[in-house]
């Protein structure tokens, strides 16, 4: 799906990912298991996760309803990025404080931009 990035870009990711402590504190409590609740939906929202495929409707379906939120949140460049994270990763960050955040955001947009990706 992200034919664009490459390896090097993700283990970048990764390691950005494991510099920050709270991540690691979310991580802990993150299980691929059924999101206990479903973050509610525009009609719009709605409209463009039916047009994903399938195996993308069902990840979304899995994160809690924070992170589902937090996803639509985002402008359409960083909803493309946030899919290229690892499970743990995305909800990670949807908890995560908003200077930390937008700090981490930057580092993921740096690697993922960079000439290399």
């Amino acid at each position: 799906m992200h034919k664009s990035l490459n390896i090097s870009a993700l283990v970048g990711v990764a390691a950005a990912f494991a510099l920050t402590p709270a991540v690691t504190a979310a991580q802990d409590n993150t299980e691929p298991e059924a999101a206990e609740t479903t973050a509610a939906m525009t009609p719009e929202q709605e409209a463009m996760m039916q047009a994903w495929p399938a195996d993308q409707q069902a990840a979304f379906k899995l994160w809690p309803a924070e992170t589902q939120e937090y996803y639509w949140s985002l402008s359409a460049a960083r909803q493309k990025m946030f899919w290229a994270l690892s499970d743990s990763d995305k909800v990670a960050l949807s908890t995560m404080a908003e200077p930390q955040r937008e700090s981490t955001w930057a580092q993921i947009e740096s690697r993922l931009m960079s000439p290399q990706a």
